[in-house]
């Protein structure tokens, strides 16, 4: 075995679990971070477990395949510390080329699959699976012929005869320095509201741990599977549609359906945050003895933000009661592992590390504009402990959770910041952590001593990012651009513009000569405007009596039987042709055009030339 790194590997029975929560795009650069310190400090190779979920899943699936690559091309003695700090290198420069491409764009840009997504068994998530593949995946690991599956991520270790198990006594992962880690992707189970992972072997859901959950949950249980049992359906599950259901946030895209493996049952997939946002369950898994000792739990999800007056109407309560929810899941997760373990086997790294909270007196108290000594207690403020200025760090957790593109400086930041705040977290991790420490050379190293001056030009960015749409625009408008970049701007948006000119020209030209419909005038000519609402009345009724129809149909028949169900459709069927037309079909193929032309025009700029520092 390589000693050159002074690598102490008598840590026994231990097994180090890594976690990669949820959060989008700003979870995966965050996770960049935390790898390339890991990575220094020789913690990589003695990673037994792997548990991501959503955009942990999205990022975490491409650093195992990295990872698969050196361990299939170089035996065991002949892997050094240096290797890994290399693989995450390559893993920082490839991920963000891929991200810059803007993949949630992309979903709406090809117009061939967007007539696809008519069709019932094809939707955006199955979309946006097949991007993953394409342009982060099939780059470091392509099956020719054929879609990589998650069969296709089995590891089997250079200078290994025959297949390999990682609990093997002989030559499993006791036997080795450098340690194949399984890979657990969760997702949630709309059927039973369960944990459902994905592995390289096998998918469904995680047994309950002990006792406890047994006796209070009663829903039902869909065992897991190895793919080499399954005769019903594909063998094994596609690789791109595995991370599309870890990361299907509920709402934005459809569930993934897994059919054909239940007698009689599809189950849905949703987003693996609404059971479990960090991945702790997927290290706790009590099947085949898998269950972890160590944990590294690199945490950049989302937490609600307090509120004064808090908006009363249904829909925003609605959403902070959701929230309320996940942040107690979050906090009860995380206390229940670090109370039941030993805290020096236990790193946890989260956004809002080394902030605090205010706290708010009753009425004869003052107005405090920070926090008290209650709240201070035992907190370490992020400029002491990592280095990070407390303003910068309350920024970085508000940027986005999205999947767009993001920038130089938004990667770069969310990456130096895991890097700095996770050392004094893994440093408490002694057994797993070389004596000879490494120094890689990591694009996002410039960023760091901006954060720790707050420098007010990357803060602002950094603001900025935290909005979903507009940012180019709003670059502008809040001085993070120069004019120069704002003419140039105006300049790569006129092929845009001249697009929708073009399209909405079409739809009123089209109205007028086929429906006799003059928007323009309709809009503004009052008599005009009486006269089409006069005549468009009908058919609102028509639609409004075909939705009130639908609704009783959804609330009286359904579940009712064979015949109920098939009148369901029938009534349902006038509103779902109208929306289903205009929603999944005609909309979508139209402005497929539209967005593959801002993807390269003003994307492509605002990515390369205004989301930069110089």
């Amino acid at each position: 075995m390589d000693q050159g790194d002074g690598m102490d590997n008598a840590t026994g029975d231990r097994r180090l679990g890594l976690a990669l929560s949820g959060g989008g795009f700003r979870a995966s650069f965050f996770h960049v971070g935390a790898l390339a310190r890991m990575a220094e400090l020789g913690m990589l190779r003695h990673v037994e477990s792997i548990s991501t979920v959503s955009g942990g899943s999205i990022v975490g699936v491409a650093y195992y395949l990295l990872l698969k690559k050196l361990l299939e091309s170089k035996t065991d003695d002949e892997i050094g510390h240096e290797d890994y700090v290399e693989l995450v290198q390559e893993l920082e420069a490839h991920f963000l080329g891929a991200v810059q491409q803007n993949l949630r764009m992309r979903t709406f840009a090809n117009p061939w699959k967007n007539l696809k997504m008519s069709r019932p068994d094809y939707s955006r998530s199955d979309a946006i699976g097949e991007i993953y593949e394409k342009y982060i995946y099939d780059p470091l690991f392509g099956v020719e012929g054929r879609r990589t599956t998650m069969g296709d991520l089995l590891i089997r270790p250079r200078g290994v005869d025959g297949e390999f198990h990682p609990r093997d006594e002989k030559v499993g992962n006791r036997t080795r320095t450098n340690k194949v880690p399984v890979l657990i992707l969760n997702a949630t189970s709309l059927n039973s509201g369960h944990n459902w992972i994905f592995t390289a072997r096998s998918m469904g859901e995680v047994p309950p741990r002990n006792l406890n959950f047994r006796d209070i949950d009663k829903k039902d249980r869909y065992r897991r599977v190895r793919y080499d049992e399954i005769t019903t359906r594909a063998p094994s599950f596609r690789l791109g549609n595995a991370v599309a259901a870890s990361a299907g946030v509920p709402g934005l895209f459809p569930p993934m359906a897994v059919s054909g493996l239940y007698r009689g049952r599809r189950v849905q997939l949703v987003d693996g945050g609404v059971y479990d946002n960090q991945g702790i369950a997927g290290l706790l898994d009590p099947e085949n003895g898998m269950t972890c000792t160590d944990f590294v739990v690199s945490d950049a999800s989302g937490q609600s933000d307090a509120t004064d007056s808090p908006d009363t109407a249904t829909l925003p309560v609605l959403i902070a009661s959701s929230g309320i929810m996940g942040g107690r899941l979050r906090e009860e997760m995380v206390n229940s592992l670090e109370i039941s373990r030993d805290p020096e086997r236990f790193a946890y790294f989260h956004l809002t590390r080394g902030l605090f909270a205010r706290d708010i007196e009753f009425n004869q108290g003052g107005v405090s504009a920070g926090a008290g000594k209650k709240m201070r207690d035992g907190i370490v403020s992020s400029e002491e402990e990592f280095q990070v200025a407390r303003e910068a760090q309350k920024i970085l957790a508000h940027i986005r959770t999205d999947l767009d593109s993001f920038t130089d400086v938004e990667a770069g930041c969310l990456a130096a910041d895991a890097y700095q705040m996770s050392r004094p977290r893994l440093e408490k991790l002694t057994d797993f952590i070389a004596v000879e420490r490494l120094e890689g050379k990591w694009e996002f190293g410039k960023y760091r001593q901006k954060l720790e001056d707050a420098d007010e030009l990357t803060l602002k960015q950094l603001d900025l990012g935290r909005h979903l749409f507009f940012k180019p625009l709003l670059y502008v408008l809040n001085g993070a651009a120069g004019i120069d970049k704002a003419l140039a701007l105006a300049a790569v948006s006129v092929p845009l513009i001249a697009c929708l000119a073009a399209i909405f020209y079409a739809i009123y030209r089209a109205l007028r000569a086929y429906a006799g419909i003059d928007v323009i005038r309709i809009l503004t000519d009052v008599y005009e405007f009486r006269v089409f609402m006069g005549e468009a009345a009908p058919a609102i009724y028509a639609l409004l009596v075909s939705f009130i129809l639908s609704k009783i149909a959804d609330l009286a028949i359904r579940g009712s039987g064979k015949w109920a169900s098939r009148i369901q459709k029938l009534l349902k069927s006038p509103m779902s042709l109208i929306t289903g037309f205009f929603v999944r079909l005609l909309l979508p193929l139209v402005f497929a055009i539209p967005v593959l032309v801002y993807v390269y025009t003003i994307d492509r700029y605002f990515i390369r030339h205004m989301g930069r520092l110089g």
